[in-house]
């Protein structure tokens, strides 16, 4: 290692600089392929969600005065469920990519010690409505949707639904269907699992770098108590959804109109419109991160290619001198390489360093998650990786340079 150590600490300028751009590389990189990956996740995350150019979504029905009577909604469900082109109906307290109603809780598998943060949806037919996969178990019957819940439907006992995703997260290694789940802690509720479907997004994903965004369970009936209801109308294959949509909108104006607060129109959209439109923002972003970290990665290739050509030509007479002395044309190559990789090594190894202050300090000023171990020696090895594909063109030539070279200023 002497011969590769001694250049390096005559000269210490172009190694300085090596390893500071690969320190700072490392730790640019680091922090923006994790954000990358938290703004990729609500894109890759199946919503399970059914032909969604024949679902459509109202919201904004917001009640004036006390919340909407259980009553006039089904009235109105069985409105709509009578328009031609109709397949399904739900009414419920909120629904995937609807943002002005959240329901969110703690859940935990009866007699398990594993608890998770999950969507709740609330409401009649959703399996049916939202053209949910069912991987075990059943749907909820009729008897069960008709139930009138209390409050908004989470504090009783009864039947509900997961994603698979949340049962295995609280039953590992057994079957969800017939295990009991506990809601809340101070006066639980106790709910038997009687389904398990594919997907489910849920509909706050904006926290997807903590969470599972498949987390997510289906209660039955139509909630009480509740101002402002979401309803899901399924179009039936063959009919036109614009049609019936311009119908639905004269049934609920007809139905509800009366009851709401003025100066706030319901809102109608397909739900494939309403879901790009809420991931939008998160597009937006995956391409402003992947062309930082594309940036980054090109300029510390460059720069690393440009630095080692300069260290070479320096020391081209040296490089001369070993090659008359004897040296192989791969010996050169080699030690080229393992300067550059014990350079990088050590700027990555600062890198990773400043990549966990950077990911805290970002941590406190905006509430980003904290950067998982993992990403740390996976920065090391691109850094690494890099640096070699910069080295090889200079170590090339390098390599080339005859042995007249030395004798040249003797």
């Amino acid at each position: 290692m002497r011969h590769l150590l001694a250049p390096l600490l005559r000269h210490r300028l172009m190694p300085f600089l090596v390893v500071l751009q690969v320190a700072l590389a490392c730790a640019i990189a680091c922090n923006a392929l994790f954000l990358l990956q938290q703004r990729l996740k609500p894109i890759l995350t199946p919503d399970g969600i059914g032909e969604p150019s024949h679902l459509i979504i109202a919201s904004k029905i917001i009640s004036r005065g006390k919340p909407w009577e259980t009553s006039r909604l089904r009235d109105t469900e069985r409105a709509l469920r009578g328009l031609p082109g109709v397949a399904s109906v739900s009414v419920a307290g909120s629904l995937p990519m609807v943002t002005n109603a959240r329901m969110n809780g703690r859940v935990q598998g009866v007699g398990h010690g594993t608890r998770a943060d999950t969507a709740m949806y609330i409401g009649d037919h959703l399996v049916k409505t939202l053209d949910l996969k069912l991987v075990a178990g059943r749907d909820f019957t009729a008897e069960e949707d008709a139930v009138r819940n209390h409050g908004v439907g989470m504090r009783q006992d009864g039947p509900v639904i997961l994603t698979r995703s949340l049962a295995d997260k609280l039953f590992p290694d057994q079957k969800a269907v017939g295990q009991t789940l506990q809601l809340g802690d101070k006066h639980p509720a106790v709910r038997t699992v009687v389904g398990v479907v594919a997907h489910l997004m849920r509909n706050d994903f904006g926290g997807g770098a903590h969470r599972n965004l498949d987390h997510a369970m289906l209660f039955p009936s139509i909630p009480s108590a509740w101002p402002l209801p979401s309803i899901g109308i399924r179009v039936a294959a063959g009919a036109d959804p614009q049609q019936v949509r311009k119908q639905a909108e004269n049934v609920i104006q007809r139905m509800l109109g009366d009851g709401m607060v003025r100066g706030i129109d319901p809102a109608y959209d397909m739900y494939g419109a309403l879901r790009d439109q809420a991931l939008a923002r998160y597009r937006a972003s995956v391409w402003l991160l992947a062309g930082v970290c594309l940036v980054v990665l090109i300029v510390t290739l460059a720069g690393i290619m440009g630095l080692t050509a300069y260290w070479v030509q320096q020391r081209t007479r040296q490089i001369g001198i070993r090659r008359a002395l004897g040296a192989t044309r791969r010996s050169i190559l080699r030690d080229l390489q393992a300067e550059n990789f014990l350079l990088v090594g050590f700027g990555s190894l600062l890198g990773l360093m400043a990549a966990y202050g950077v990911n805290l300090w970002l941590m406190h000023h905006y509430e980003l998650p904290r950067l998982p171990w993992s990403y740390l020696p996976v920065g090391a090895v691109l850094l690494l990786v890099l640096g070699q594909l910069a080295v090889l063109s200079p170590a090339l030539r390098a390599a080339r340079v005859p042995p007249v070279v030395a004798t040249r200023s003797v």
